[in-house]
């Protein structure tokens, strides 16, 4: 063999042995050494994930009553690039789904590796297509999010998406914990991409957590929200709302308001009523802020209960400005503090403020918590702005003293109540039971912002606003219960054009019962209403029916009652449910003799748009006389006498 040849040879040899080294050592580094880049490929190539919807765990109320929770359903979805025939696979999903074949055709977009083509369907709808049996369509299970008591608390639930993602309410706020395994399912699948049953995947769980509890009573929601709707409909109000508390915990027992909406359908309702005006809406508290100066001004020994506060026979001057009382029983020389806020005196409550002065106004704003957020567990919250002692004038100080000129949410108006009710803290309201399974019979949840002295003198000028017979929360007392609480009517400010809007008010009512032992703190809020806007009409008996059905519900309240006296009520007297027609189809005006005042306004308030009230007990006195014909815009008089305490 020639030299030549056996360098050709082992040439030969060594590129072969090169080339077989080569490939070992690729195997040796694919098949032994770890490679993160190539186990995520295979990862890739060899499995699929499920794209079912993300499970939430369910929401109960207080009671373990279910709230929102999660319902298997199915969808279909489509690989167009694995369709047979698009035009025939469009033709048989209008057969079945409904739509036409230019609609399938458009979603079949042949570009496209995965398209939905309808999401959460029933199980019957989705066994129709399945049994189809076509190249490129599949079924995939997921979740759909389920409110069972439909518009119930929808405020405070909130909804979510299709995908499962909370948009609003609990749901968007503990949208993390709601979601507590946010892995989708995994699976091995063959080369044509189908499940593959030889290698089965590991499947992640469904969380199997039990849910959260919210301290909402379900029974209270729905009786508060049964009452709002009924003073909506009554008031021809804008909006209504009310809250009912724990003022020893801060717990939320109810939050409610109307509009409302289902959040099963949320698109279907105004964006309006989908937001949470309770913490989202500014407004101006009105009268109810003279309660928070005066115990300010009783706090830094400034004034005490029975101090005679000048109140200038129903005016003031400030500057260049003539401030009035804004109803003429109103216009007194002197009277105690108590009296001042029982009577609700504006001129009174100037003389509160004036004598605090700036810098303690701007403190005590602070201190009562309405210029931070309160920290429910709500998105969204506002507040109202933090004003700077400078920015202050003597003016606006005198009309904060009673709720003018500074703006509130309804939720922060009625957590500066409670240290009214608990003693003296400020505790931050809560709508969650699982997070701090708080003892209600204890104190304190909160910080301590005036003295317990305080606290209890407070009180007891609080419930004589319900029980002073001139006093503005008369219609909100309850026989056998002493309530505490204040009016506010507002007029509401224009905040486009400036000033006041003319006619439109928001009234409020604010109180904590039983007084000596408060297990319920109720806010009532009423947007705009059509008919009578004083609060002392229109918030408080809606108040009181809140109170007394809440006591019932929750056996709160004593064993026994004392009946209130009851002079001038017949016994055979009942109020008519609505006002009867003459021959022609008038409206003629009926007895009211002997009603109550929310018997008769409940009556007047749907056929008349004017009625004038003086004062208190049953109705004596009414103008026109019974028989005469009335119309809506006949102004309706009644006078009321009867009661004793």
């Amino acid at each position: 063999m020639s030299q030549w040849l056996k360098v050709r040879l082992g040439l030969v040899f060594f590129c072969f042995f090169c080339f077989f080294s080569l490939v070992g050592f690729r195997l040796v580094q694919l098949q032994v050494l770890p490679n993160q880049a190539l186990s995520e490929l295979s990862q890739r190539q060899f499995t699929k994930t499920d794209r079912k919807a993300p499970f939430r765990v369910p929401v109960y109320d207080r009671n373990h009553q279910e709230l929102a929770v999660s319902i298997p359903v199915s969808s279909i979805y489509a690989h167009p690039k694995k369709l047979i025939s698009r035009r025939k696979t469009a033709a048989l999903l209008t057969k079945q789904l409904g739509g036409s074949p230019a609609k399938w055709l458009q979603k079949l977009d042949p570009k496209k590796n995965f398209v939905w083509l309808q999401r959460q369907l029933s199980e019957e709808k989705a066994q129709q297509i399945k049994n189809l049996n076509l190249a490129g369509l599949g079924v995939e299970s997921e979740n759909k999010r389920v409110y069972p008591n439909g518009p119930l608390a929808s405020q405070v639930l909130g909804y979510t998406d299709i995908d499962g993602n909370g948009l609003a309410g609990i749901e968007l706020s503990l949208n993390a914990t709601l979601l507590q395994d946010k892995q989708r399912i995994k699976y091995a699948k063959d080369g044509k991409g189908n499940k593959s049953y030889i290698e089965r995947g590991r499947e992640s769980s469904e969380s199997s957590t039990n849910g959260i509890h919210l301290t909402i009573d379900r029974r209270l929601q729905a009786m508060v929200e049964q009452e709002l709707e009924q003073v909506k409909t009554e008031s021809k109000a804008k909006n209504v709302m009310a809250i009912v508390m724990n003022p020893r915990n801060g717990e939320v027992l109810a939050l409610a308001q109307r509009p409302s909406f289902d959040p099963n359908n949320p698109s279907q309702s105004q964006p309006e009523a989908r937001q949470n005006l309770i913490t989202q809406s500014l407004y101006e508290p009105g009268s109810t802020l003279k309660v928070l100066f005066a115990a300010e001004a009783i706090e830094r020994q400034l004034l005490k209960a029975d101090t005679v506060i000048d109140c200038g026979n129903g005016k003031i001057k400030v500057g260049q400005t003539t401030i009035s009382e804004s109803d003429k029983k109103h216009q007194h020389s002197a009277l105690p503090l108590t009296q001042v806020i029982a009577y609700s005196s504006n001129v009174g409550a100037v003389r509160v403020a004036q004598k605090l002065g700036t810098q303690a106004a701007v403190e005590l704003l602070q201190k009562y918590g309405l210029t931070q957020k309160t920290g429910i567990e709500l998105s969204g919250e506002t507040t109202g702005a933090l004003r700077s002692k400078e920015a202050i004038t003597p003016l606006l100080l005198a009309t904060m003293g009673f709720g003018q000129g500074l703006s509130t949410t309804p939720i922060q108006l009625v957590t500066a109540f409670t240290p009214f009710a608990n003693g003296g803290y400020l505790v931050t309201p809560t709508l969650i039971k699982d997070s701090t399974e708080k003892d209600d019979t204890h104190v304190p949840f909160g910080e301590r912002v005036i003295s317990e002295e305080t606290a209890e003198t407070m009180r007891s000028i609080l419930v004589a606003a319900t029980e002073d017979q001139k006093g503005t929360g008369y219609l909100a007392k309850i026989a056998g219960v002493r309530v505490a609480g204040k009016t506010g009517t507002a007029q509401k400010y224009d905040s486009q054009g400036g000033g006041y809007k003319s006619g439109k008010y928001y009234s409020s009512f604010v109180g904590f019962l039983p007084a000596e032992d408060p297990q319920f703190l109720i806010g009532v809020m009423v947007d705009e209403p059509k008919q009578n806007y004083y609060a002392s009409l229109v918030a408080t008996p809606l108040f009181k029916r809140i109170a007394e059905h809440s006591l019932q519900l929750l056996e709160k309240g004593p064993a026994q009652t004392v009946p209130q006296n009851t002079a001038g009520r017949r016994k055979d007297i009942i109020a008519p449910k609505e006002l009867a027609k003459n021959s022609e189809g008038q409206w003629v005006m009926p007895s009211l003799k002997g009603l109550t005042l929310n018997e008769a306004m409940t009556l007047l308030n749907r056929y008349v748009n004017k009625v004038e009230v003086s004062g208190n007990g049953y109705v004596t006195t009414q103008n026109p006389e019974p028989g005469a014909v009335i119309h809506e815009n006949t102004a309706v008089g009644i006078q009321l006498k009867g009661f004793s305490d």
